[in-house]
């Protein structure tokens, strides 16, 4: 096994989260690990998701989010990247 490059520790999860894209929801995915700096996700069915979208951490009132870029993709996941809101990066996307 290689060695660990990440800023952030991450941690292990299986939460159902939202994604939303202008003021709408395009689906729901798993989050199967999070850090302070982002998250990997794996997408349910044939969901289309932008580079940029905000990700609903808590589906009852949607006050828990976080802005993300996608960092990359790979068959049915995706690494995303948190930043602060209004302040995005141009997306580092990386192919398999």
């Amino acid at each position: 096994m290689g060695a660990e490059h990440r800023k952030f520790p991450r941690r292990r999860v299986e939460q159902f989260v939202l994604m939303m894209w202008d003021n709408a929801i395009i689906g729901q995915c798993t989050m199967l690990d999070v850090s302070a700096g982002g998250a990997r996700l794996k997408l349910n069915g044939d969901l289309t998701v932008p580079d940029q979208f905000t990700l609903l951490l808590s589906k009852i009132d949607g006050r828990l989010k976080r802005q993300c870029v996608v960092a990359w993709r790979k068959e049915k996941q995706i690494g995303v990247r948190f930043v602060a809101a209004g302040v995005a990066d141009p997306p580092i996307v990386k192919t398999a």
